[in-house]
């Protein structure tokens, strides 16, 4: 059934999807104009800024106009030019030019012959017109460092009549340092263009080729700058001209371009918009904690009663009771269905209670069986050994080997007692730090007491950290894993080693103990040359009271993993029969969680 189907998912989901639509609109009318709004202003400020830049550039050809005036008026530039003498008006040129600041002056005479030349860019000028004409000129002349302008003004003798003596041409270019000069000023970026190219710009270099799209705009356009997007907006220099005037639908009319970052100018619409936008995840967030707790409500009744069949359901535990208030909001049939939910887990409880009785009495019949075998065989050898004590003449020799049997007997008879203690009884852990490689030192001499010559080979890794564990619990863990390598090696030899009934190998030591790091976890490898485990067994080795020998209470193994995995670690064990077998534990570095 879908999960839709659920009253509280109905409800929930209803109210949620209420709060989260009448939000999102909210969000979506408030960015709707607040967008528009300051769209509209970035246009305002860019058509302002546009009018300021134009106005600023005509005062500045004004104050340049009204200087050469002053200057083409100066009596000793009359002299100099009546002269007709360059190496007499070039001086006056080279300081008139200083003073004005303007980056080039030409002065003619009333026949069209230079007289003076102040400016690296001044042989570039061509003067238009008549030289002996009266009028003053305003003109543009496209350069790779700019737009020169180019104001020329007559030197006139007065009074009447009047007589033109010649003429004075003062340029400036319109160029990168000019266009920085006024982003400084108006913050925003300026570039100067004339026939259809763009000659400077207070951007880089590499952004002119895309701000060729501005030129034929009559209106503001947009922009993309590398990662930014511009708004631009271009006014032409000549006045009663626009910017697509021109034949073939070139521009030679040179243009102001304005641009300003839209990007960095709706940045702070941007962080509105993210405000809004955490605003809205809290409010929906608020909105669906409201509506869940609602809906838990109007349906907490039949919840419980769901959450607990899932509970059982998991864990199985059928202990579990539901437990629902009486209260005047109730609903009658989920407390009629609480009662019938209680009974039926009562009865499988008390099922299950008779389950365990039965397997516990067939777990303790199979301990009693491998008990008695195991004690059995003990019993008989003290009671032979008592029946040498008894006779009379008894040699010391055979002394000696009943009181020998009896010790070893009783030995076995302990260490039977202690794994079935062992496996019952929960596992307590004393954590300290301590040395892996002690431990498997600790481990083979406990294995191989008694043999002066153990056929082992320790390749423990020297770098290994201090780990925290209980040593002791460990020790025995591997001990009884390695007891086991013992045993299956001994069989191989009793069998008389071919090289076909069991895996000796010339040179290859029967038991290799290997330590090793692995990041924040440790690990210990026995491997052995035995006769290995078959594969139908294999299955079943950590079964309590499995074994294949004859002298084997089958609870080495099954009491080695409960430590091993008690210590926060894992076991592994990998086998095949008449190749041999390796055993892999893995232990946390750090502190267990056991």
């Amino acid at each position: 059934m879908p999960r839709i189907a659920s009253l509280t998912n109905r409800i929930f989901v209803a109210s949620t999807l209420l709060a989260t639509l009448s939000l999102g609109f909210a969000f979506y009318f408030v960015n709707a104009q607040v967008s528009a709004e300051a769209e509209a202003d970035l246009r305002r400020g860019l058509t302002d800024a546009a009018t300021l830049v134009d106005l600023r550039r005509q005062g500045q050809t004004e104050t340049f106009a009204t200087l050469a005036r002053v200057i083409a008026d100066a009596p000793k530039l009359k002299a100099a030019v009546d002269s007709r003498h360059p190496p007499t008006v070039q001086p006056l040129a080279d300081e008139f030019r200083a003073l004005m600041g303007a980056d080039l002056l030409v002065v003619i005479d009333d026949g069209g012959a230079v007289l003076a030349e102040s400016g690296s860019e001044a042989r570039m000028l061509q003067l238009t017109g008549r030289p002996d004409s009266p009028e003053e000129t305003f003109s543009f002349v496209p350069h790779a460092r700019g737009v020169l302008q180019v104001i020329t003004v007559p030197i006139l003798v007065l009074p009447e009549p009047v007589d033109v003596m010649g003429r004075m041409a003062v340029g400036f270019f319109m160029d990168d340092d000019m266009a920085r000069r006024f982003e400084e000023l108006m913050h925003v970026d300026v570039a100067f263009a004339a026939g259809g190219r763009i000659l400077a710009s207070s951007l880089p270099p590499d952004s002119r080729e895309a701000l060729h799209g501005a030129l034929g705009a009559t209106d503001i356009a947009l922009l993309q700058l590398a990662d930014e997007e511009y708004v631009s907006l271009a006014r032409p220099m000549d006045r009663g001209l626009t910017p697509s005037t021109g034949e073939g639908g070139q521009n030679p009319v040179p243009v102001t371009v304005v641009l300003r970052s839209r990007t960095a100018r709706l940045r702070v619409l941007n962080t509105l918009r993210a405000g809004l936008v955490g605003a809205l995840g809290v409010a929906v967030l608020l909105a669906t904690l409201l509506s869940y707790f609602v809906a838990r409500t109007v349906t907490r009744p039949l919840a419980a009663v769901t959450t607990a069949m899932r509970d059982v359901s998991a864990t199985g535990d059928l202990t579990r009771k539901v437990s629902v208030r009486s209260r005047a909001w109730d609903d009658e049939d989920a407390r009629l269905l609480t009662t019938a939910f209680n009974a039926l887990t009562e009865s499988i409880t008390r099922f299950q209670r008779e389950a365990a009785q039965k397997e516990r009495l067939s777990s303790l019949g199979r301990l009693s069986t491998v008990i008695a075998h195991e004690v059995r065989n003990p019993l008989m050898i003290i009671r032979a050994s008592l029946s040498t004590l008894r006779r009379q003449n008894v040699a010391s020799a055979e002394l000696r080997d009943a009181v020998a049997d009896i010790d070893e007997e009783t030995t076995r008879l302990n260490r039977i007692v202690s794994e079935v203690l062992d496996f019952a009884k929960p596992l307590r852990f004393e954590l300290a730090p301590a040395s892996l490689n002690d431990i498997c030192l600790a481990s083979v001499a406990a294995a191989w007491a008694g043999d002066p010559r153990p056929d082992v080979q320790l390749e423990l890794d020297a770098s290994l950290p201090p780990i925290v564990t209980d040593a002791e619990r460990l020790r025995v863990a591997l001990v009884n894993i390695l007891t086991n390598a013992r045993h299956a090696v001994q069989a191989v030899s009793r069998s008389a080693m071919t090289g076909t009934d069991g895996v000796a190998v010339a040179g290859a030591p029967p038991v290799v103990v290997r330590t090793a790091s692995r990041g924040h976890r440790v690990s210990v490898a026995v491997q052995d040359r035995g006769t290995g485990i078959a594969a139908e067994d294999l299955a079943h080795i950590f079964d309590p009271y499995f074994t294949t020998r004859r002298a084997g209470t089958g609870l080495g193994l099954p009491i080695s993993r409960n430590i091993i995995e008690g210590l926060g670690g894992s076991l592994a064990v990998s086998s095949r029969r008449g190749e041999g077998t390796e055993v892999r534990v893995e232990l946390p570095a750090g502190k267990a969680d056991a």
